[in-house]
Parts: C-alpha cells; sequence; structure tokens
C-alpha cells in the first residue's frame, strides 16, 4: 500500500522567489443534473488593484471577512507564460526540410505560408474522413525512454481532429502517443504546443530505447475533410514518476460533503475552484469562504473559474472563451481573479477555462492575468508530458468512467506522464459515481509510481525546464 499522508504522499517542492501562476480549462456547473438557484447573487467586482492586498484580517467589496493570508499574486502577470515556455527542452526536427517526412496517406506538402519557428510548417490535409499519414524514418535511433516529444500544433478544424504520434522500433512494434480532443467548439486557437503522453502500446512492447520511425497521424471526423500544420518537434526529459491531477470544478458543496472526505482518507490533495461567479459561495449550491479556507489549509489548492454568464432572452446563460469580446474576457478574468486574491485563496493565478471552449485571441487575453492553464478536454485517456505542454493548453480526462479513469492512473505512472481528472459533482452526468471514486482513489493508492499533486506543483516543475 502507498502512503497515505500529504508530507510524504505530495512532494513538498521549494517555491522560488518568481510568483507561482497558472491557468486551466474547465467548463460550468450548468453541465451537472443538480439543480441549483439560477439567480445570481451580487455580482459586483472588487475594486481592481494592480498588486495584492496585505496579510491577516482583510474585508472584501462582497462583505466577506477572512483572516487567512492573501495570495502572493499579481493581477497582471509579469511575462508571457507561453512565449517564455514556448520551446521547451531541445529542438528535434524543424521541418526546415520536408523531405525527410513521407506521405503515407492523403496528403503531406512543406508549407511557408504558415510556421511557428523559421521559414515553414509541414501541413497534414485531407479531403475526406480518411486519416492522413505523415511518416520520418531516422538516420539513427531514437531513445524516448528517458524523453517525451511535443510539436507545435495548428488547425482550422480543432473540434475535428485527433493529432497522433507513432513510435516503431525496428520490429515495427509501436507506441500511440495521442492528443485526442482540442476544442468542444470550432473557433481558430491558432498554434500551440502538444506534448502527448501514451496512449497505448502494441501487444509486443516496443523498445524505447530504439526507435526508428516516426508517423504523425492527423485523424479526422468531417466527412468533407481537415487541414492541420504541424512545426518545431522537441524533446524533453521525463520525471522520475508520474502524477495525477484531481480537479473539480465549480467550488460545489457537493465535493466539500462528499469528496473531499474519500481525497482526506487517501492523503490526496485536490485542486477546486471558486464559484462559477463571485459572490455565489453564499449560495447554498456552492462551498462557503470558511469551507474554502478549510480545504486550503488542508493542503487543496483554490483555482479561478473562468466562467461567463452573459444576458440573453431576459435571464442569463453560460458561455464560452471563444464567444465573447476581448473587453467582456478581460473583465471576467480581472474581476474573478481580483475576488481570489481579496478573499485569500492561493490559486489565483490558475484558471479553468468554461466549456473546454477557447480562441487565440482569448489565449492572448488569459496570458496577461495568468500562466498556466487550459485544457483540451477528453471523454477518454488525454494524457501529458510534464515538462513539454503548453502552459496555456493543457489536457485533461473527464472522470466519467472507472475503467478510463484508472487507464489514464495506469499509463501515466508507467510513462512517467501526468493525467488531470476532471470532475463536477456525483450527480451529475459528466462526473463517476461516489463508489466509483472510493475505487479511482484506492487505485491510485496502490499504484506504483504515482503522484497526486496540484496545479502549483506541476507549474513549479514544468517551469524548472525550459
Amino acid at each position: 500500500m502507498a502512503e497515505k499522508s500529504p508530507s510524504t504522499r505530495r512532494r513538498l517542492l521549494q517555491l522560488s522567489g518568481a510568483t507561482v501562476a497558472g491557468i486551466l480549462a474547465g467548463c460550468s456547473q450548468s453541465s451537472g443534473k443538480k439543480a441549483s438557484t439560477t439567480t445570481s447573487s451580487s455580482t459586483t467586482s472588487p475594486t481592481i488593484s494592480s498588486t495584492i492586498g496585505t496579510t491577516n484580517t482583510t474585508e472584501t467589496t462582497t462583505g466577506e471577512t477572512t483572516t487567512e493570508e492573501t495570495s502572493k499574486s499579481k493581477l497582471r502577470t509579469d511575462y508571457n507564460s507561453r512565449e517564455k515556455f514556448g520551446e521547451p527542452g531541445t529542438s528535434f526536427d524543424d521541418f526546415e526540410d520536408a523531405s525527410k517526412w513521407t506521405a503515407i496517406q492523403k496528403t503531406v506538402t512543406p508549407d511557408s505560408s504558415l510556421s511557428f519557428n523559421g521559414t515553414q510548417s509541414l501541413k497534414l490535409s485531407t479531403d475526406s474522413s480518411k486519416a492522413v499519414v505523415a511518416e520520418r524514418r531516422l538516420d539513427s535511433p531514437l531513445d524516448i525512454s528517458k524523453h517525451d516529444v511535443s510539436f507545435a500544433f495548428r488547425t482550422e478544424n480543432p473540434r475535428n481532429v485527433a493529432f497522433i504520434v507513432s513510435m516503431l522500433d525496428p520490429n515495427g512494434n509501436r507506441a500511440v502517443l495521442e492528443l485526442r480532443r482540442v476544442t468542444e467548439q470550432a473557433p481558430d486557437v491558432g498554434w500551440f504546443r502538444t506534448c502527448p503522453g501514451v496512449w497505448e502500446v502494441s501487444d509486443t512492447h516496443p523498445d524505447f530505447s530504439n526507435i526508428v520511425r516516426i508517423k504523425l497521424i492527423l485523424n479526422c471526423t468531417r466527412k468533407d475533410g481537415v487541414q492541420a500544420h504541424v512545426d518545431d518537434m522537441r524533446l524533453s526529459p521525463k520525471p522520475e514518476k508520474g502524477y495525477a491531477i484531481l480537479s473539480w470544478d465549480d467550488g460545489d458543496q457537493n465535493y466539500y460533503d462528499q469528496g473531499a472526505p474519500i481525497n482526506d482518507k487517501h492523503g490526496f490533495p485536490a485542486v477546486i475552484t471558486m464559484p462559477t461567479v463571485p459572490g455565489r459561495n453564499k449560495e447554498p449550491f456552492y462551498m462557503t469562504l470558511d469551507e474554502y479556507h478549510e480545504r486550503q489549509k488542508k493542503g487543496d489548492e483554490v483555482v479561478i473559474h473562468g466562467a461567463v454568464r452573459v444576458k440573453k432572452g431576459g435571464g442569463t446563460v453560460n458561455q464560452e472563451f471563444g464567444k465573447i469580446s476581448p473587453k467582456e474576457l478581460t473583465h471576467i478574468l480581472r474581476r474573478n481573479k481580483q475576488w481570489m486574491i481579496d478573499n485569500g485563496l492561493n490559486g489565483a493565478d490558475f484558471v479553468v477555462y468554461p466549456g473546454n471552449n477557447y480562441d487565440k485571441t482569448a489565449l492572448d487575453i488569459i496570458n496577461k492575468y495568468c500562466y498556466m492553464g487550459g485544457f483540451n478536454q477528453s471523454a477518454n485517456v488525454n494524457t501529458t508530458g510534464v515538462y513539454g505542454f503548453d502552459p496555456l493548453v493543457l489536457p485533461r480526462t473527464q472522470g466519467v468512467h472507472l475503467d478510463k479513469s484508472k487507464r489514464a492512473v495506469t499509463l501515466a505512472a508507467k510513462y512517467r506522464q501526468c493525467t488531470i481528472l476532471n470532475f463536477h459533482n456525483f450527480n451529475s452526468h459528466n462526473t463517476m459515481s461516489r463508489s466509483d471514486y472510493k475505487k479511482l482513489l484506492t487505485h491510485i493508492d496502490t499504484t506504483k509510481g504515482i503522484e497526486v499533486i496540484t496545479f502549483s506543483d506541476l507549474w513549479d516543475m514544468r517551469r524548472s525546464q525550459h
């Protein structure tokens, strides 16, 4: 049985003087089956300041008083995390010589009109639902037993593609690395880096130290085809073990009442979000500030929820980051982050996107307030390397099915990668039952080589590798 003490189960990271920050993606409370109050309580934004408040007792404009120490965050970020950490590890292929790649299926061409780095990228395109396959045969073997691979990736059809990397040894045994989903909607997300985790391996286990062929595969769900561009393949070191993050959205009371006690039994921290709108913590559906602070003291990390509520048809509806104006999004991020800061919630530099939806413009704005985040979310295993992911475009897996969630944990442990498992409440269609959640945490606790961490832990590791 694995250790259950939080002090031994979690890494006790020594944070540098730089502010730990980040952002993460998710969805809004409306996706659940559990009914909640539809009318928002006060949504008045606290006064916006450029830095954080002080310590000890503070009173916010919401009328709440807290004696917790406030976060060390600033309202604005000190740097653009996607630029600063956009080229992790070492370069393996800059795609300047497209002749290294052969079209095995459909169309593979160099494209000088679009590139992440250099003068061109590799364009993968199909005019049907048939996948695109490009292959490179290596002059000398590649050892990926100690490295993860990442790529700059861009597509005009983010809702309709999966990006797959197949690594083959001399005997044709393969490891399949996969980014299963980009967004729920279809906005232009621009260039982003993906560091896909292992999805499956062949029955005969491949020799990870002796990879001689690489296949890039673009799967398509549209009958009229899709296209994508790939650039800047890089290698990043693997960590010594795998990691799991238990990510609970919406600030739901159900987590505090039923989920948290299970976590505490195993000594596991969780990442939980603020309520979907500042001030809704006073409604019965959501955790109270006292409960947030209690969970924070027990090791949970509270992060921003980027939920967007807009007026429509005499009421309010949930909206996605890719559908609102830059002005509206800026207001939402400033308001929500300031609420976190004013109430002493220390994950104020991380955010969850609503509806698994964002676009290039949204990412540019989010960078001004958060350092890490994202979510290309899938209902199936969707993992990432620890040192090579895009700070604002992390992948995660919906914690709906016990078997798939357990598989994500097993793969993360075996191949030293990270799985972020997402939950809402036990009455929701997109969350497993409480009994299955107990089984999942028991599986994590008895799996060797896996550690449950928070966003701050992951961000600290990501920043340690350029």
